[in-house]
Parts: structure tokens; sequence; C-alpha cells
């Protein structure tokens, strides 16, 4: 069975834990969902191009020692107010699914 998933709200309930670059986010999602949600480059970065044109993620250039540079995502504060009405509008898509399925008996 495949969902629609809201990929916007899933990279920004990531972000809101703290900046990150585009492999962190793609791994905390992964790892934050038990390996159910895995976003390639061809879901992440278009995904992200469209929250930072949105005003809802900034990103900037981080120098490293070791890598090249690479972009740090961050959370903006109206990112955060769109998150939540995002998670609204999921939850009360969720609830409404639950009525309508069977109990599953393990």
């Amino acid at each position: 069975m495949r969902l629609q998933t809201d990929t916007k709200a899933v990279i920004m309930a990531v972000l809101q834990t703290g900046p990150k670059h585009g492999y962190a986010i793609a791994k905390a999602v992964r790892e934050g969902t038990s390996g159910a949600l895995k976003m390639g480059e061809g879901q992440l970065y278009p995904a992200l191009y469209s929250l930072e044109e949105a005003g809802w993620v900034t990103a900037d250039w981080e120098e490293t020692e070791t890598d090249q540079p690479r972009r740090i995502y961050r959370l903006t504060e109206d990112g955060t107010k769109e998150l939540e009405q995002r998670a609204k509008k999921w939850h009360a898509f969720i609830n409404g699914v639950n009525q309508v399925l069977p109990e599953v008996q393990s």
C-alpha cells in the first residue's frame, strides 16, 4: 500500500530538532521512521528548495575540514508555524482513517 506523505512536513519536523545538511536529514527521516520512509536526492532536494523559496527553511554554506562545503538547512519561525498547521491536518487525516480501518489483532 502506498499513501501520500507530506514530505515537506516531515523535513520541517526533522529540522525542528536543529540544523542539518541534506544527508543528515535523509538519515534522520529513515531512522526516525524505522525505515518506513526513505528520501532519495530526487525527492529531498526539490522539497528543500521549495521550502527555502517559501521562506520556511533557510540554507547556508558551511566549510568543513575534511569534506567539500555543504549546505546546512534551518527551520525558520514561519516554517515552525507552517509545520504546526500541517501537523494538525495530518493528525486529523490519520484520526479519520483510524475510524474506518478495523483494529488489528497481534
